[in-house]
């Protein structure tokens, strides 16, 4: 479906401390070629675009993973947007939200979003990789926080309503990855020297539910908004 997202897990269940489930890479593969998401045990974040993953670690370094491991959490479409437009000069993160929600069709579909330019400054965050059971609210305590000034690279990710929170994650959600390949993380804040935007409207979503064990004993009626605005910004 191309105008569909794949999410391979509630993002309710990775807040409550799920940090490792039975879908890998190349499962995910199979539902599109753009996305994010991050890696089992929090190894890092993740960056799909042009079909070829990137995990991008807690130093701020990328490599490109083995399609055997496995994620607890992946958002993906096939990209195919039908918008673009130029970034403001010296524009902020704030600047462009507000332009993107100004030029979004409705705040009830979803949003698949690539940007690219050259940054002026960028500040981005990894997390080590966890080796126990803990809520993403406390595992964001032991994020790395960097910042690359003028830099070129992009942006990739999603605009979500917030009543999906318990889905995915609400709001805008983008990874960062350089031009080289070679740096990125989960966005934080960034002034952008000149760049183009490019959109595209999901109105379909496909979410599996996983089988472990993990998984089917959680109780996931809790509402996390709260961590999980916490943890990603």
């Amino acid at each position: 479906m191309t105008n569909s997202l794949y999410v391979s897990s509630p993002v309710n269940a990775l807040v409550q401390g799920i940090l490792r489930e039975d879908k890998t890479l190349q499962q995910v593969l199979e539902h599109g070629n753009f996305g994010l998401g991050t890696f089992n045990d929090l190894d890092g974040e993740m960056v799909l675009v042009d079909g070829i993953f990137y995990q991008l670690r807690s130093d701020g370094s990328a490599l490109i993973p083995d399609l055997n491991i496995g994620t607890p959490y992946a958002c993906v479409t096939h990209f195919s947007p039908v918008q673009s437009f130029d970034t403001l000069k010296d524009g902020t993160y704030l600047d462009l939200q507000q332009v993107i929600i100004e030029s979004i069709l409705s705040n009830n579909l979803i949003y698949a979003i690539r940007i690219e330019g050259t940054f002026t400054r960028i500040r981005a965050r990894s997390v080590p990789k966890q080796d126990a059971y803990r809520p993403l609210v406390n595992v964001a305590n032991d994020q790395k926080e960097f910042e690359y000034e003028h830099i070129s690279g992009q942006l990739v990710g999603f605009w979500t309503p917030d009543f999906m929170h318990s889905i995915s994650v609400p709001g805008f959600h983008l990874h960062f990855l350089s031009a080289d390949k070679s740096h990125g993380g989960h966005l934080l804040d960034f002034v952008i020297k000149a760049g183009k935007v490019w959109l595209q409207p999901l109105d379909q979503l496909s979410l599996d539910l996983p089988h472990t064990i993990e998984y089917l004993n959680a109780n996931l009626e809790k509402d996390n908004s709260e961590d999980l605005n916490k943890a990603e910004h």
